[in-house]
């Protein structure tokens, strides 16, 4: 089996770019990983559901897709913002979620993987903070969004 040496790591690491792509909510700008993101569409009417799953209260119907909608805006406490709204799909770990963003098209960015940094937000799941336009943008965890929350509340009701 051959191994790199730490050097070699180091450059491989280093040379590594994440493609992201940035979006906002409430006005705050946020990221994801490029293939956790399974497209951006405009906003259609929900379907409220009743659920025991935090921020999550309604439910889309997309061609023969039904999915639930994950209210990112309400879990950092924001009202999404402009006309028409847009719709992010993520692909979580359970399938495909809807979150409403802001009216403003996403762009395309990358990001070396030497400048993300440790990001230190407890209001949302993330795979850490890069600058991009001179703002510090957290990268959300979308395939594991929601999680966090659900993980501390089955502990407390068991």
């Amino acid at each position: 089996m051959l191994r790199a040496t730490r050097e070699e790591q180091q450059v491989q690491t280093t040379k590594r770019s994440w493609n992201i792509v940035v979006f906002s909510v409430g006005g705050l700008k946020l990221a994801a990983r490029i293939e956790d993101v399974g497209e951006v569409l405009p906003w259609a009417a929900t379907i409220p559901i009743p659920s025991r799953t935090p921020f999550v209260q309604a439910m889309l119907k997309r061609d023969n897709c039904v999915m639930p909608v994950y209210d990112l805006a309400a879990r950092l406490r924001r009202l999404v913002q402009g006309n028409p709204l847009l719709c992010l799909v993520a692909r979580h770990v359970d399938g495909p979620m809807a979150i409403c963003i802001d009216a403003d098209v996403p762009t395309i960015a990358k990001a070396d993987a030497a400048s993300i940094r440790p990001s230190f937000e407890r209001d949302i799941e993330s795979l850490g903070s890069v600058t991009i336009g001179g703002n510090d943008v957290t990268i959300v965890a979308l395939q594991r969004l929601g999680s966090a929350i659900q993980d501390t509340l089955t502990r407390y009701e068991l």
